[in-house]
């Protein structure tokens, strides 16, 4: 049975989906209908944000208007009145509002969200992002971007610390391991980087589960780290010298490293016959 304009407008709200042409249509049919019912009001401020979305500032003005003629100061419709000063480019004013209200309550999570976002890609958007992880420790998107932001400052081991957090949010997430082998093998410790490379391979599964560009990625990782720790074996790590990894142990994690790369067939296929070239070269 076909949803109704309404019933799909509500299913897109719970689903926090954003089809802006679409929600408008069906919004302002609602509206003109006379049917919404107590569902008005949310109706009325999902079509002020897609409305914005589509740039019709002036639509979006009438829904704010009337959304503060029902709910004078409230922090909901404060926020819609930051997004239009945002779509109008008037950042100063939209910072203000966003300001405003988390001086009257820090944990307004959608004010802290969008002054990180006015904030990007500027290295002052750490800071909002710290202040916000403060107080919400669990959102896994803030410290994935805040190690991203790092890494752009060259900050790796700070990098490095906020996927650690991830990694505690997220402890099933083979990928974020993965990550944190990427983040230090950029910093130049390679034996870490590799026991991050392992433990994501071990995440991922065995050779019978199926090949994807991610697991071929943590293999490509794997098997890079190898080498510069064969060809560098005394460089600078943090893992204790009893806990690294032996020369005979590289070498046969190197062979199972090529392995995986030659079962993975056509995934990376330029950049596995680049390595197996050089590998074959040293030889």
């Amino acid at each position: 049975m076909p949803k109704s304009d309404l019933e799909q407008l509500a299913e897109w709200r719970t689903l926090g989906a954003r089809y802006s042409e679409e929600t408008v249509h069906l919004a302002k049919r609602v509206l003109s209908s006379g049917n919404a019912g107590d569902q008005e009001w949310a109706v009325r401020e999902q079509l002020a944000i897609a409305a914005l979305d589509l740039g019709q500032t002036q639509l979006a003005s009438e829904q704010i208007e009337t959304l503060y003629g029902k709910f004078p100061g409230s922090p909901r419709v404060r926020i819609l009145d930051g997004l239009k000063f945002e779509a109008d480019g008037d950042i100063s004013r939209a910072s203000a509002v966003y300001e405003a209200l988390l001086k009257e309550d820090e944990t307004n999570i959608t004010a802290h969200q969008r002054i990180i976002s006015l904030a990007l890609p500027s290295p002052s958007a750490i800071s909002s992002l710290l202040s916000y992880l403060d107080i919400f420790y669990s959102d896994p998107a803030a410290w994935s971007l805040l190690s991203d932001l790092y890494s752009e400052q060259g900050l790796y081991s700070q990098a490095l610390g906020a996927l650690g957090h991830l990694s505690i949010i997220n402890s099933w997430d083979d990928g974020v391991v993965r990550r944190c082998g990427e983040v230090a093998y950029t910093l130049g410790d390679y034996h870490l980087a590799l026991k991050y490379f392992l433990r994501a391979a071990e995440m991922q599964g065995g050779k019978e589960t199926n090949v994807n560009l991610h697991r071929t990625r943590t293999w490509w990782g794997i098997k890079l780290a190898i080498q510069r720790l064969l060809d560098s074996p005394n460089l600078e790590t943090s893992v204790p010298e009893d806990l690294q990894t032996s020369e005979k142990q590289l070498r046969l994690l190197d062979e199972l490293a090529t392995e995986r790369l030659l079962d993975a067939g056509g995934q990376g296929v330029d950049v596995r016959r680049k390595a197996l070239c050089e590998e074959a070269l040293t030889r």
